[in-house]
């Protein structure tokens, strides 16, 4: 894939988004600039036990987080159903809430994007012939703020080192890193050693890591000497799944199934709804995979044209010439190899405001282009 600027697209800044967590929501189009600012929470609940109100319930929250995840997504649904993109030639008004793919706001529509690239990393683990592998990577007692008692009650560690979720997910990315640059591993193509990765927490609100990875057949028992040896096997396990793939995917399946209950129904469990808000509040992804696939923001632009399979498959074999902008690395432009535009940014979209909302949300400024956080 060849690009016609002096710089990378970076992923985060290929198209306009509205985000609460890293992965709260997906790209709305390349056509529209998004304006809005973040304004910091502010708990104004009024409850007269302060300690109860702070009192841990599920994964690590009280109720003032949560009561504070729904504020935020409250004024972030505000927003989706009163702004909406008009299309000056046509004059259509169509609200950003229609649009927009987010695990919180259209679930339906992120889920069905996620089954769509464990799919398609499926059929390419199975055309190349590859078999899986699944890990668990999990922390030391030190990362865990609460531990377990024999009843099953949770106590303040005293050994908790301080470290919130978000920032022990980066261990836990480090971690796999030490596998994915091991000899094992590495000396494959990446074409070769493709991977799904689930986060999910502990019952205490501790992030650990599902991971199902694929590998050639041969190279399987190295991959997980290599595991064994650097990590600790009393609270990290590896499974060579010996049945068929699509077993194997279900497998994992089950686990983003579990982490976007929200995708499944309408009305929660209080523990459902604690698991939803921690992902939020601690501002975790989800779901993420090795980059074997075309990127979410390109496929976004021409999934009406290509399937994620056929477009990852035209990627790899650099089908396409794409030109962004150089200030922004917006795309703006792509072509593919027969000279034909399959793609251009289009100036007919503007995002407005609804008037009522409009005035209500009048700190609006281009310092905070593109993500409610």
């Amino acid at each position: 894939m060849n690009y016609t600027t002096n710089r990378s697209i970076p992923e985060t800044k290929r198209t306009a988004t509205i985000a609460s967590d890293s992965q709260c929501c997906s790209s709305l189009s390349a056509e529209g600039t998004l304006l809005t600012n973040y304004k910091k929470d502010v708990d104004i609940h009024d409850f007269d036990d302060i300690e109860e109100y702070s009192k841990i319930v599920h994964y690590g929250l009280s109720l003032r987080d949560i009561n504070l995840v729904k504020q935020k997504l409250q004024r972030q649904k505000g927003f989706l159903d009163f702004t909406y993109l008009y299309d000056r030639i046509n004059q259509n008004h169509i609200p950003l809430s229609d649009l927009i793919i987010s695990v919180y706001h259209s679930p339906e529509r992120y889920y069905a994007q996620t089954q769509n690239r464990v799919n398609t990393l499926e059929q390419l683990a199975k055309q190349r012939g590859l078999k899986p592998i699944f890990m668990t990577l999990t922390l030391p007692s030190e990362y865990h703020e609460f531990k377990s008692t024999k009843q099953g009650k949770l106590v303040s560690n005293k050994k908790y080192n301080g470290m919130a979720p978000k920032e022990s997910v980066k261990v836990l990315t480090k971690m796999f890193a030490r596998l994915r640059q091991d000899r094992a591993l590495k000396d494959l193509k990446k074409e070769n050693r493709i991977y799904f990765r689930v986060n999910e927490p502990h019952k205490d609100g501790t992030p650990h890591t599902h991971i199902l990875m694929f590998v050639p057949e041969d190279r399987i028992e190295r991959v997980k000497k290599a595991y064994e040896r650097l990590y600790d096997s009393r609270a990290n396990d590896i499974q060579v799944v010996t049945d068929k793939i699509d077993n194997s995917v279900a497998y994992v399946m089950k686990y983003i199934n579990k982490v976007l209950p929200l995708s499944k129904k309408e009305k929660l469990s209080e523990k459902e709804e604690y698991l939803n808000a921690w992902y939020s509040r601690n501002r975790v992804v989800r779901f993420s995979s090795s980059k074997t696939l075309a990127p979410l923001s390109l496929y976004k632009l021409l999934h009406k044209r290509y399937s994620m399979y056929a477009l990852t498959k035209l990627l790899n074999e650099d089908h396409f010439d794409i030109y962004v902008t150089l200030d922004t690395a917006k795309i703006v432009q792509i072509i593919d190899e027969y000279g034909e535009m399959v793609y251009m940014q289009s100036d007919n979209y503007t995002i407005k405001p609804m008037g009522s909302y409009s005035q209500n949300n009048s700190q609006t400024s281009d310092s905070a282009l593109g993500r409610i956080a």
